[in-house]
């Protein structure tokens, strides 16, 4: 399965027991976590060599389950437990039958046994069935829960990155500059002000504020989707 696929089913499942963004968060980087033998490697040839090896295997799994459990609250860890393990799982358990045409090495660096799923479901039926099939549901899942949380994956990396993405692919659609009329990209901390390229200027890296100054001074800053997390 490909990175966006891993990222979407752990973010969904990460749904299932957990209201918390930093539970979210752990249970979405667990079911890509596997992925860091791919993610850090430059050059095909040496990324064909090393993907599925160190992060695909058991080792590696019950390693970054530990490790993870003791960033969680103690009397979350237990709750959380089965929760975590079905993410990281479920990455195996993906990349297996989805991309079965590529083995897969559970045991790796201590046996070369491995699993070549295409063995006994053709090829061709993993990479134009069941592959784009189950991408195409889990992608029509995430967008139902944006649409009823008013979040999306990218809160892992952070919420400042989830909303003004948010803000930046809804806003063209509903909502014009205050200062030109032109369609608006994003919205001001300070103010609320909807705003286009030529008036934004930003602070940090994903803070948006007017561009000379706000025409509206000591208004609330907008409510957004942080409310709901």
């Amino acid at each position: 399965m490909n990175f966006g696929g891993h990222l979407m089913t752990g973010w969904i499942l990460s749904h299932a027991g957990s209201s918390n963004v930093s539970e979210r968060r752990a249970v979405t980087i667990l079911a890509i976590a596997p992925d860091v033998d791919g993610i850090f490697i430059l050059g095909p040839t040496h990324w064909r060599e090393w993907h599925r090896t160190f992060g695909h295997n058991v080792f590696f799994a019950a390693a970054i389950l530990f490790i993870t459990l003791l960033f969680l609250k103690k009397g979350r860890r237990l709750w959380l437990l089965p929760l975590l393990s079905a993410a990281l799982l479920s990455h195996f358990i993906l990349d297996i039958f989805v991309t079965g045409w590529w083995s897969l090495m559970p045991l790796w660096p201590l046996s070369d046994w491995s699993i070549l799923m295409s063995q006994v479901i053709p090829e061709n039926v993993m990479k134009y069935y069941i592959q784009i099939g189950l991408f195409v549901f889990l992608l029509a899942v995430t967008i139902c829960l944006i649409i009823r949380y008013r979040r999306t994956p990218l809160e892992i990396f952070g919420s400042s990155l989830d909303i003004f993405f948010q803000r930046f692919v809804s806003l063209p659609f509903r909502a014009r500059c205050a200062f030109c009329g032109a369609h608006a990209f994003y919205q001001c901390e300070r103010c609320g002000a909807t705003l286009c390229g030529h008036h934004r200027r930003f602070v940090g890296l994903f803070n948006v504020l007017c561009l000379p100054q706000c025409k509206v001074n000591n208004q609330a800053k907008p409510r957004d989707s942080r409310s709901n997390r």
